[in-house]
């Protein structure tokens, strides 16, 4: 623009680039000198927004005025989006997006030259990992890995981001996510993740075949938030959680803004996987869209996100009782497939104590896993993966190796939830059967 740039803080007042005005730390002062001007610079004031008053609003509206006539401007910069609503007209808003994967590559790069390092790992693998961060925060990332040169470095930068990413308050970052393998049965699901594994890394080319989500519903205790964390180790990328609860808190602002900012967040960490836990006793609108218009809201606003929302930002949600969602929000389009995950068979049972035993140091040939997977029927994943434990936890008490008996004897103390909540179980079993695909390859 070919003019002299003046900056304006309220801690040192306005500096024109030879000296700083004395008596200018008053936004209405300055504002009333600028005003008094004829020849007028470019200014560039800084959290303006703290200032505020109906007369450095009048004076702001002055200026606009006088100066779209000969060129010159004032720059407004805040990490807060307030604007007064006698402004809005005369101001045109900009969004600085948080860095793309070139950008953080860039920082990156720069940082190893300045610094005369070399990190461990490569500028795109750091990408990948502090995607959503701001530039400073990558920085500050990128020191806390020098300063730990024993730690893991993919680790490290994992934490460091879970740690500023906690920070938002409604979204976690959730570093450590358990191995497919891991999974005891559910082949149906193990085959639906791998064939489209490929289309969810695709990006922009391919929005209508991208994968935009899945919904797990089934028994409490069958494996659903594990899954879903297995997606995320599956697809290699990161998983967030939306914290419901802190939402409707209240401790993050209005409920239906702090829900806007969340999804807008991850739409800046796309590619990635959001986790909803229950989904339908946060987002459902069924039965309370009278007497809570706010949750009402929120459910009209995340409707419309899940059909207009980037590729690439893949939503897994979970759910006991799907019959409590309403038509609009399971339907094609937004969630790809439905998913049961029903109480495992006898080959999902023996898988499931298999694994936990291998998961805790013991051999699992070293134990009939036939007889305990025939006499479990109608158990969860967590029961048996609580079998487990509490048969270590016998066999520790007595200070000596963990025996046949011991697991017979935890197998007796536990009654299962089909048992105790019977009626509840069949009730969900019956509703799914021919609405859901079922995760498990039939038996």
């Amino acid at each position: 623009m070919n003019k002299p740039l003046w900056i304006w803080q309220a801690n040192n007042g306005l500096n024109t680039g030879d000296s700083i005005r004395p008596d200018s730390k008053d936004a209405v002062s300055t504002l009333d000198y600028l005003c008094s001007l004829q020849e007028l610079p470019l200014v560039w004031f800084k959290d303006l927004d703290h200032h505020y008053t109906p007369a450095v609003i009048r004076s702001l509206r002055d200026l606009y005025y006088k100066w779209q006539i000969t060129g010159s401007a004032v720059v407004l910069s805040s990490p807060r989006p307030s604007v007064p609503e006698e402004l809005e007209r005369e101001m045109v808003s900009i969004n600085l997006e948080l860095p793309s994967n070139e950008e953080i590559q860039g920082v990156v790069r720069h940082w190893e030259t300045v610094n005369g390092t070399q990190l461990p790992l490569s500028p795109a693998v750091i990408a990948a990992t502090l995607k959503g961060l701001t530039t400073s925060e990558i920085r500050h990332a990128l020191e806390k890995l020098k300063i730990s040169p024993d730690q893991d470095p993919l680790a490290c930068l994992q934490e460091e981001k879970r740690y500023l990413i906690a920070k938002q308050g409604t979204v976690e970052y959730i570093a450590k996510v358990p191995a497919v393998e891991e999974l005891g049965g559910l082949e149906n699901l193990k085959d639906w993740l791998k064939k489209r594994k490929e289309l969810i890394l695709q990006g922009e080319g391919s929005h209508e075949i991208t994968p935009k989500g899945i919904l797990l519903m089934g028994v409490s205790g069958c494996g659903k938030s594990l899954c879903i964390k297995a997606i995320a180790s599956a697809w290699q990328l990161p998983l967030y959680r939306l914290e419901m609860v802190r939402i409707f808190s209240g401790a993050h602002g209005n409920p239906e803004q702090a829900f806007a900012d969340a999804c807008r967040l991850m739409e800046e960490m796309a590619p990635a996987i959001l986790w909803i836990d229950e989904i339908e006793m946060g987002l459902s609108a069924t039965g309370s869209t009278a007497v809570d218009p706010v949750l009402s809201r929120i459910f009209a606003f995340f409707l419309t996100w899940m059909q207009e929302k980037p590729p690439g930002l893949f939503v897994a949600a979970t759910a006991n009782r799907i019959d409590l969602l309403p038509a609009e929000m399971i339907r094609k389009g937004r969630f790809d497939q439905v998913f049961f995950v029903d109480l495992p068979g006898v080959t999902e049972r023996r898988h499931i104590f298999g694994i936990h035993l291998k998961k805790r140091g013991f051999d699992p040939e070293q134990f009939n896993l036939d007889v305990f997977a025939d006499g479990t029927e109608g158990w969860n994943g967590a029961e048996i993966e609580q079998c487990v434990i509490s048969a270590i936890t016998s066999a520790a008490m007595e200070q000596r190796e963990l025996e046949l008996k011991d697991m017979y004897a935890a197998r007796k103390q536990i009654v299962p939830i089909s048992t105790t909540m019977e009626e509840q179980v069949r009730h969900i079993r019956n509703w799914a059967y021919e609405r859901a695909v079922k995760a498990s390859a039939e038996e």
